[in-house]
């Protein structure tokens, strides 16, 4: 009896082992308008700087091959050289909208 026993209890832990609990995957979607910035060839993006709502967000280059993203809405976009304003654009954006800013 105690050996059946024995056995029906290594039997319970062997099959519980074997078990997986269920899991669940989850991903986010990032769905924000995003600002992208063209130029003809005799433009250099890296000397400009550009500036959204009075931010300074860095070089336009960085942001030719990598989109900026921005929150849904009315933004005004500055591109500067240096000092000098180059372009000055107001521009509205919505969710999952991606806009060219071309810079001449």
């Amino acid at each position: 009896m105690r050996i059946k026993l024995a056995l029906l209890l290594c039997l319970a832990s062997l099959s519980t082992g074997c078990i997986q609990m269920p899991t669940t995957a989850s991903s986010t979607v990032d769905n924000r308008p995003q600002v992208i910035f063209k130029s003809n060839s005799s433009v250099d993006l890296s000397r400009l700087n550009v500036v959204v709502d009075g931010l300074d967000n860095g070089s336009a280059a960085h942001f030719s091959n990598k989109a900026l993203r921005l929150l849904p809405g009315t933004h005004i976009v500055e591109v500067f050289d240096g000092d000098e304003l180059i372009s000055s654009q107001k521009i509205y954006l919505s969710d999952g909208v991606t806009k060219e800013v071309f810079i001449k």
